[in-house]
């Protein structure tokens, strides 16, 4: 079974190919926002790093999004379109989600993916792996709980709800560690006083992988989560700028 897996809804593209044995081929590209240009070059490169073809894939797994529009439809496009073409099913696999499998570690943090997504808002969710008596039921989510939904919120809302939910120790992601870097300190204070540890992710683990979100992929593949092409759909969280400019101006 081998799971390939594409992820460009941030600032620079991945592709993972990964199988049942733990086997992970995962290509980075070094360029941010060229997703158009190097997609197709980086899954050719995982398929001759294992020595297999493209007809060896099982399934395509896909980072549905949030995150940047643009990356979220290439992205997508190019998992609909190889699976049409190869007659394969798709796994989408929700963004904030994977980044529970950014790390390698055996310990129950919950992460707290946040993208900037402009305005004060982000895209936000924090999530923890359930335990091994919570995990059966949770089995078709990955073994994922959510601790505060994710979706399109104001910062600082966002940050007042994970400090009231958490009870284990928080660790920050994604580009709004940088853009809102103020307010997530406010917040690491303010777990500090319930004693409660939070960090923000070391550079290396802070942003989307396609090797996490292959691991998700590959939990929900499992669990049968599978879908046709045509039911794969890009996950914005929000209305683009340009879509809601000019809803505002055909109000006026």
């Amino acid at each position: 079974m081998q799971l390939l897996t594409i992820e460009t809804t941030g600032a620079s593209a991945s592709v993972a190919l990964s199988d049942q044995e733990g086997n992970l081929t995962l290509e980075i590209s070094s360029d941010r926002m060229n997703h158009l240009q190097n997609l197709m070059t980086m899954i050719q490169s995982v398929l001759e790093k294992r020595s297999l073809q493209i007809g060896d894939v099982t399934a395509i797994a896909v980072s549905e999004g949030p995150g940047s529009f643009t990356g979220i439809r290439i992205g997508v496009s190019a998992a609909r379109a190889l699976a049409q073409a190869l007659s394969l099913p798709v796994i989408p696999v929700p963004t904030l989600q994977s980044f529970v499998y950014q790390e390698p570690s055996g310990e129950n943090f919950i992460v707290s993916p946040l993208f900037d997504a402009r305005r004060s808002q982000v895209y936000a969710g924090a999530y923890r792996l359930a335990n091994p008596d919570e995990r059966e039921e949770l089995a078709s989510d990955g073994g994922i709980l959510p601790v505060v939904e994710g979706k399109a919120w104001d910062v600082r809302e966002y940050l007042a709800r994970l400090a009231e939910e958490a009870d284990r120790e928080v660790r920050f992601y994604g580009d709004g560690t940088g853009a809102y870097e103020k307010e997530i300190m406010e917040c690491i204070e303010t777990l500090a006083g319930r004693g409660i540890r939070g960090s923000i992710a070391k550079p290396e683990h802070r942003f989307q992988r396609a090797d996490s979100v292959g691991m998700l992929g590959m939990e929900r593949m499992i669990a049968g989560k599978m879908v046709n092409y045509g039911q794969v759909k890009p996950v914005y969280m929000r209305k683009a700028e340009a879509e809601r400019k000019l809803e505002e101006a055909c109000q006026k």
